[in-house]
């Protein structure tokens, strides 16, 4: 695994620090910072089966939809495959919390209104999240 502890707490800490001492988690970090989404999502692919893995991933996708308006595919594809490998409900609910980023991203940019989509998994998020 990539790393230990709450997949939504890592997931998102891992996205926008310079990841630590993993160098997998430096490397996805500085061509993140560079907006190169695709490149950083494609060192996540050996570990697809990995739940955060497949999380971070989707969320780098996420964020490329948001900064070029590009790429909702692929994105969309990496949500199926993160809300695939999901086995427990922290993973679920990561997952849920990024197909609620995708769908309002789509919303607010005009590619296609999915408003409701966004409140539903964000939504749905929340009650997979322990209190």
């Amino acid at each position: 695994m990539l790393g230990e502890g709450n997949v939504a707490d890592t997931a998102m800490s891992d996205a926008g620090t310079t990841g630590g001492d993993d160098p997998l988690q430096r490397a996805i970090w500085r061509l993140r910072s560079r907006g190169c989404w695709s490149d950083a999502a494609a060192l996540l692919i050996p570990h697809a089966a990995d739940p955060k893995a497949a999380v971070q991933r989707t969320a780098l996708l996420v964020e490329r939809c948001l900064f070029t308006g590009q790429g909702w595919e692929e994105a969309e594809d990496a949500l199926r495959t993160a809300e695939a490998v999901a086995g427990n409900d922290d993973e679920r609910g990561a997952a849920a919390c990024e197909r609620g980023q995708l769908a309002y991203a789509a919303t607010v940019l005009g590619v296609r209104d999915r408003a409701d989509e966004a409140r539903s998994a964000l939504g749905r998020a929340c009650l997979l999240y322990p209190s």
